[in-house]
């Protein structure tokens, strides 16, 4: 029978608006996994996480819209052009097709 492993745990924290945050410590202290809960690449299997008062488990595309992540690896395809790379990730933050154009060319 596996151990069951708890990743992060009674992680608490504030960071004041216009800041930003970036989380050191040894391999295995739970960095990358508290990023992939508040940004949804993971399931939190228990407790939960508010950023500006919006819950990741209830308010999941909310709590998105108010964070910049920049993960461990390169999240740029070298297939896609500068443009298809903004559509992908505006698609991702659930932008309205309608505005798409208008926040690309921005």
């Amino acid at each position: 029978m596996r151990k069951k492993l708890i990743a992060v745990n009674k992680l608490c924290l504030g960071v004041p608006e216009g800041e930003c945050l970036g989380l050191l410590g040894v391999n295995g202290a739970g960095k990358s996994t508290t990023f992939k809960m508040l940004t949804g690449d993971t399931n939190v299997t228990a407790g939960d996480a508010f950023l500006n008062g919006f819950s990741i488990r209830r308010d999941l595309q909310k709590v998105q819209q108010y964070i910049g992540y920049c993960p461990q690896f390169d999240a740029l395809y070298e297939e896609l052009t500068a443009k298809e790379h903004l559509i992908l990730y505006s698609r991702f933050r659930g932008i309205p097709l309608k505005e798409e154009d208008k926040v690309i060319e921005w």
